[in-house]
């Protein structure tokens, strides 16, 4: 189960740090900058970036879980 999402940016230090990072699966996206966020956090981020605030909405609406309609939505905005 996916449980953060993140760029390429943020790959190296997700790769290096994964064992001390909680939770399922962490999803790159290789073509986007985007820090490690987990599905849980995305709210929070939203002060930082307005896109996250959507993201949050869908991810809310699918019991907190990442689904083609979060992603389709990331690919949209942050692409």
């Amino acid at each position: 189960m996916v449980t953060h999402i993140g760029g390429l940016d943020a790959a190296a230090e997700t790769t290096l740090n994964l064992p001390n990072i909680p939770g399922g699966k962490k999803l790159i996206y290789t073509h986007i900058n985007m820090p490690l966020t987990a599905l849980d956090e995305l709210r929070s981020q939203a002060d930082t970036d307005e896109r996250f605030a959507g993201l949050a909405d869908i991810v809310e609406v699918n019991r907190g879980l990442w689904c083609p309609e979060a992603e389709r939505y990331l690919l949209k905005r942050w692409a």
